[in-house]
């Protein structure tokens, strides 16, 4: 199945979701999407693409790979094993979420005036 091509380039990011000898279902699909829409949208404006793969493990569980593609080089990925499919997702999601919130914490104390950082606040 081929993803939809964005139909506004300004608002909407590539968002791939495929499984590796995997069957995707359309609610999984979408409940991915959906969760890599809104962290794209809560640490910066727009990703450039974001990748999710879904693969089986060899212990019976489902495995989870996500990349994100935030522009100028940089790329984050997180990796989990869940049971089920969407447990993996969530906890390859919070990887993600963890290193985007990490790499915004960085370029906001970097600044040369801080109130946080100087307790001016």
């Amino acid at each position: 199945m081929q993803p939809k091509p964005p139909t506004d380039g300004d608002a909407a990011s590539r968002i791939i979701v495929s499984g590796h000898q995997v069957d995707v279902g359309d609610a999984l699909r979408a409940h991915a999407t959906e969760q890599l829409e809104a962290l794209g949208r809560k640490y910066f404006d727009k990703a450039e693409d974001a990748t999710c793969t879904f693969s089986r493990t060899g212990k019976g569980g489902f495995g989870c790979t996500i990349r994100v593609h935030s522009g100028r080089g940089l790329y984050f990925d997180g990796e989990a094993e869940h049971a089920a499919a969407p447990g993996a997702f969530a906890q390859a999601l919070e990887h993600v979420a963890k290193q985007l919130r990490r790499r915004k914490r960085e370029l906001r104390e970097d600044k040369p005036v801080n109130p946080t950082r100087d307790g001016v606040l």
